[in-house]
């Protein structure tokens, strides 16, 4: 999906919803969502297109919408109307799971997975610090798990985030295997894995893990879950505090390799997403993962992924010059930039490549011309120069 397609109309502060899912086939949910007024008159977000609005309202008055238009699973809703500076807005809708068009997120009544890529919530992709507190009615037997503090009250499940990054990712299922990684900081729910590959898992994402703290030391998010799905869906990702992984060798080295790059978000998170600079995110993210299959496999294997890395590296396309959902997003971003990074190792030696990632990561770096401000304290003149010319 090119979430990066999806505009924001006024900023949503915080959710507040009762959702309910007596049936596995539909979802009914009611939202009281607080505003910001960006200074428009115009509210516009995304929810599913197979939704039905059963009730819209902003102070106990019904108010009139509009579908602007409708993007794969979503449609976009606009209301015009005169807002203070800031105001809630009450939704009721229900949801048919079974009409999920996106086959990653198919109808399955053994592993449910809702996200803004479904658009399950009232969602606009912009807003990134929301909080949310969501009370869910779940089938008996059934367990959901989600992205914050999760409790059982009144055999309803109550899900609180005040530190959300973006999206209210949640995977339901009466088959979870509840597993920890082996040094206790990841906590793990799948269905229909053998013991063999949860034992490989529990090692291989503490050695992740650990790699990363060592290197760049402490990372943003203490607490982390982990669902994983056996079902080869083509897609995993990873929220501040949550990564959805999807196995498609059986957890070899693709596998691995994803749940590495999605750890190493924990470090590599504060550039803004949906434009060019989220390659501070996703580059980074892979480059650590590149240093962890050096450090983990053998000179041969590694050889052949840098391979994938330099041929992308080749391109003309410049960092700047695309953003996520550009066609050439994921090559640039994944495999040409970490490649950049790779050559400033070389250049400036691994020790302070080492200490330059600790520092932008200690200072939380989010734009590019401050990272290029930390690099001076690494990089001579030729370094920066070659540096500047990779991005601009």
């Amino acid at each position: 999906m090119l979430i990066s397609n999806l505009v924001n109309g006024q900023k949503i502060t915080h959710y507040e919803g009762s959702v309910y899912l007596d049936s596995l086939k539909i979802i009914n949910a009611s939202f009281k969502i607080k505003y910001l007024n960006t200074g428009t008159n115009d509210i516009q977000f995304y929810i599913n297109k197979n939704s039905e609005i059963k009730s819209l309202d902003y102070g106990n008055k019904a108010i009139k919408y509009e579908i602007l238009e409708v993007i794969e699973d979503l449609k976009k809703i606009s209301i015009q109307n005169g807002f203070p500076s800031k105001f809630d807005l009450n939704i009721s809708y229900s949801y048919p799971l079974d009409r999920i068009e996106n086959k990653v997120f198919a109808y399955n009544p053994n592993w449910i997975e809702l996200s803004l890529y479904t658009g399950w919530f009232p969602v606009n992709i912009e807003d990134k610090n929301y909080s949310y507190r969501l009370e869910f009615s779940v089938p008996k037997n059934y367990e959901i798990i989600g992205n914050g503090d999760i409790k059982e009250e009144s055999q309803n499940t109550i899900i609180v985030n005040n530190n959300n990054h973006f999206d209210i990712p949640l995977v339901l299922s009466n088959r979870f295997q509840r597993f920890k990684s082996y040094n206790n900081k990841i906590k793990f729910f799948s269905v229909q894995l053998s013991s063999e590959k949860i034992r490989e898992i529990k090692e291989s994402s503490s050695a992740m893990y650990n790699f990363y703290q060592s290197n760049y030391g402490n990372s943003l998010t203490e607490s982390l879950v982990v669902t994983v799905n056996p079902f080869e869906h083509d897609m995993s990702y990873a929220r501040r505090g949550f990564i959805s992984l999807s196995l498609l060798d059986g957890y070899g080295l693709i596998d691995k390799k994803v749940l590495a790059h999605e750890i190493a978000h924990l470090w590599w998170q504060n550039a803004k997403t949906g434009v060019w600079e989220d390659w501070l995110n996703e580059s980074f993210a892979e480059y650590s993962t590149l240093k962890w299959l050096e450090k983990t496999f053998s000179p041969e294997i590694f050889a052949k992924q840098l391979r994938k890395y330099e041929e992308a590296y080749k391109k003309t396309t410049k960092i700047s010059q695309t953003k996520t959902g550009d066609s050439n997003w994921h090559s640039v971003a994944y495999y040409k930039g970490p490649y950049i990074l790779y050559q400033l190792e070389k250049n400036i030696g691994e020790e302070k490549m080492l200490k330059f990632m600790r520092m932008v990561h200690e200072n939380k770096i989010s734009t590019t011309e401050n990272l290029i401000d930390v690099l001076v304290g690494f990089a001579d003149e030729r370094a920066l120069n070659q540096f500047r010319s990779e991005i601009y």
